[in-house]
């Protein structure tokens, strides 16, 4: 009695272990047709899943796949309408039909034959192509990819936000097509949280511009009238009191209202040993500042 319960249940687990090894090789055996390779294609866009999309062969980037992972709406509905298979037994157009955000489309996906396996090429892909007044980059969830240019991306609709968010605002819904190309406008506002950290980005800069030198730092608004008094400088030596304080637009900076003391050393016009100290309170930059990935540059004149 014991022997035969043991051989039942032994019995029971090898169909289980043939039904799972069974549904493994239908998962990951190479499509056979291009209904079938555009069906696997079209089923990994409905789930949403970028591991399924590299599954299927097709090449498609880093990038579009972590864009893809964040996709605020996705295909639904994929059918395959119609099969042209070209005669060399190489290449072939499958037309399609699907829905996005409730709207019906209709598209065609190229295939070819890579290693014994029909794979969709990057017409199964569309490019997003996002204008955006201010930064160089454009968010989609933890992907990033440049402004005003061209990106292919995986068909869904995805929400575009300006880089970085922290310190831009400003975001939209654009949805994207295979084979199509798409340009959408963003419009931005800098967040107060620029400002901040803008000032920031000036007191590191200031630092350097007031590092101990011979000659005033270019691009630093450091005017010293040392002309008439001094033949040669062999030393300026600073000391900020007060810092500039910056103010910002969507081409550039002011920084008005700093505090700034410099002592200058070296030879007189009469020949002899000099040192004068001069102040000024209107201490004042300007500049240009760009939005990249990362942060903000600031780029005194």
């Amino acid at each position: 009695m014991r022997r035969a319960r043991w051989w039942l249940i032994g019995g029971a687990a090898g169909l289980v272990l043939a039904a799972a090894g069974l549904w493994i090789w239908q998962s990951t055996a190479p499509s056979s047709t291009p209904e079938e390779a555009a069906l696997d294609y079209l089923h990994a866009l409905e789930s949403g899943d970028p591991d399924a999309v590299a599954a299927t062969g097709m090449k498609v980037s880093r990038t579009a796949l972590d864009a893809f992972d964040a996709a605020t709406s996705l295909i639904e509905d994929a059918k395959v309408t119609r099969v042209r298979e070209d005669a060399d037994g190489a290449s072939a157009v499958v037309d399609i039909s699907f829905r996005l955000d409730g709207a019906s489309q209709e598209a065609q996906l190229s295939l070819g034959v890579v290693e014994d396996r029909w794979i969709v090429d990057s017409a199964g892909l569309g490019s997003l192509t996002i204008e955006s007044s201010i930064g160089s980059d454009v968010a989609i969830g933890d992907a990033t990819i440049p402004a005003g240019k061209g990106v292919p991306l995986l068909p869904a609709t995805y929400t575009v936000a300006v880089a970085p968010t922290t310190l831009l605002d400003g975001e939209r819904s654009v949805s994207v097509l295979p084979g199509a190309k798409t340009t959408a406008t963003v419009d931005v506002a800098v967040r107060p949280e620029a400002t901040a950290a803008a000032q920031d980005r000036l007191d590191e800069l200031l630092e350097t511009c007031t590092a101990p030198a011979t000659t005033e730092a270019e691009g630093c608004g450091i005017r010293i009238p040392w002309g008439t008094e001094f033949r040669d400088v062999t030393g300026i030596r600073y000391r900020i009191d007060e810092s500039p304080t910056i103010a910002l637009s969507p081409a550039g900076f002011t920084a008005e209202g700093g505090v700034l003391v410099a002592t200058v050393t070296g030879t007189g016009q009469n020949g002899e040993p000099r040192t004068t100290t001069y102040r000024t309170d209107s201490w004042s930059l300007r500049g240009d500042v760009s939005f990249t990935a990362d942060g903000l540059v600031l780029s005194p004149w």
